[in-house]
C-alpha cells in the first residue's frame, strides 16, 4: 500500500494571493515532506510572482517554484498580459478555471489521489463565461457526482480537537434557506456525513449535533414552523435508520457552539461530537471562522478523490504584498495528506477482506 500521496495544487486566481500561500506552504519544511506535490499554473506567471515577492520582502521564506513539478498550462498571450497582481478580472478568471480543469482532468485520469486547490474569485470566472458558483460545483460536475457537501475541518492549535462542521446549504439567498430545507435534501447531507466520518476519519459509531433552524430552535412553534412540521420529524426518522449513529438535536443555534468552542480552547472539559450539521452558511462559518479562521480547511465530500482548500479567498486587496498568511493552506495539504492516506487505508483492508 503506498503512503505516499500524490497530490495535485492548481494555483487559484492568479492575479490573488494563491501563489504566494502555496510557495510559503511549500517553504515549510514539514510540508515539503508530506506527499508527492505537484503544482497546475502558468510558469510564467508563477515566476514572474515569485520573482516579485522576493523584490518586495527579500527575506520571505518561499520555496523556488523551479524545485516543483508543474504542470504548465499556457495562456494566449493577450489574456496573460491582462493579468495583474491585484487586480482580479476575466482574464485571471479564464486562468484559474483552466488551471482547476487540468487538476481535475488529471486526477481522474489516475494521476493524483487528491487536489488542493487554492482560491479562485467567483466574479472573475462570471467575468470569463464561467457560470458555476464556486469550485465545488465544477469538481462534483466533472467527477460525475449529484451527492456531494462542503465539510470544514479544523484542528485546535491549543488542545488537538478537531471541529467537522458540514452545511445543509451553502451559497444560497438567506431567504431561500427554508424552502430549500426539505427531507430529501437533509437525507442526503446526512448521508454524506456519515459516510465522509467512516471512510475519511475511520469513525465507525459518529455523534452528530444538528442544528435547529429559528432561534431557540423555533420554541415550540412560537418562532417558526419549520422544526416541528418537517426538521423533528426527519430527524426522528434519522433516528431510526441510522441505529450506529447517534443523533442528537435539533440543538439551539445560539447554544450549538459552546461546547466546541470550549474543546477548541480547553477551558473545561465538555461534551462534543465528531461532526456538526449546519443548516445555512453563517450558521456553520460565522463560528467556524471565529474560533479557526487560519486552521479552517473546506473539503469536498461525496467526490471519488480528496479535495481541500483553504478557508479564505483571494484577498486581491493584499495581493503581492508578501504579508498573506498561508497557515489555513498548510493545514489544507495536511488534510488532504491525511484523508488520502486514510482512503488508501480502506481500500486495503476492503482489497484484504
Amino acid at each position: 500500500m503506498s503512503t505516499f500521496p500524490r497530490i495535485v495544487v492548481p494555483l487559484g486566481d492568479p492575479a490573488g494571493i494563491g501563489t504566494e500561500v502555496v510557495l510559503k506552504a511549500l517553504a515549510s519544511p514539514e510540508i515539503a515532506q508530506i506527499g508527492a506535490l505537484t503544482l497546475v499554473g502558468t510558469r510564467s506567471l508563477l515566476r514572474q510572482t515569485y520573482q516579485h515577492l522576493q523584490q518586495q520582502q527579500p527575506n520571505l521564506a518561499l520555496a523556488d517554484p523551479d524545485h516543483w513539478p508543474l504542470l504548465d498550462v499556457g495562456l494566449a498571450p493577450e489574456v496573460e498580459a491582462q493579468i495583474c497582481l491585484g487586480q482580479g478580472n476575466a482574464a485571471s478568471g479564464l486562468a484559474s478555471f483552466r488551471y482547476l480543469e487540468t487538476a481535475i482532468e488529471a486526477t481522474l485520469a489516475g494521476q493524483f489521489d487528491g487536489i488542493v486547490t487554492a482560491p479562485i474569485a467567483k466574479a472573475a470566472w462570471q467575468a470569463a463565461g464561467y457560470s458555476y458558483p464556486g469550485q465545488t460545483e465544477l469538481l462534483a460536475e466533472r467527477a460525475g457526482v449529484e451527492r456531494f457537501g462542503m465539510l470544514f475541518v479544523a484542528r485546535s492549535p491549543y488542545t488537538g480537537w478537531v471541529l467537522r462542521t458540514l452545511l445543509a446549504t451553502t451559497h444560497i439567498p438567506l431567504r431561500q434557506v427554508p424552502d430549500t430545507l426539505t427531507p430529501e435534501l437533509m437525507t442526503r447531507k446526512l448521508t454524506l456525513l456519515i459516510e465522509c466520518l467512516h471512510q475519511d476519519f475511520g469513525i465507525a459509531r459518529p455523534r452528530i449535533a444538528i442544528a435547529g433552524l429559528n432561534p431557540h430552535s423555533g420554541e415550540a412553534g412560537q418562532l417558526g414552523k419549520e422544526e416541528q412540521n418537517c426538521l423533528y420529524p426527519w430527524l426522528q426518522a434519522m433516528q431510526t435508520e441510522f441505529k450506529g449513529v447517534e443523533l442528537v438535536g435539533l440543538v439551539p443555534p445560539d447554544t450549538l457552539w459552546v461546547a466546541p468552542g470550549r474543546a477548541w480552547y480547553g477551558d473545561r472539559p465538555v461534551v462534543t461530537y465528531d461532526a456538526y450539521l449546519a443548516l445555512y452558511h453563517d450558521q456553520g462559518l460565522v463560528p467556524l471562522k471565529l474560533l479557526a479562521f487560519d486552521q479552517a480547511v473546506n473539503t469536498t465530500i461525496g467526490l471519488p478523490f480528496v479535495r481541500t482548500s483553504p478557508d479564505h479567498g483571494t484577498a486581491f486587496d493584499i495581493a503581492g504584498l508578501g504579508i498573506a498568511n498561508e497557515s489555513s493552506f498548510k493545514a489544507a495539504i495536511a488534510v488532504a495528506s491525511t484523508l488520502c492516506q486514510q482512503r488508501q487505508k480502506q481500500s486495503e483492508m476492503i482489497r484484504l477482506a
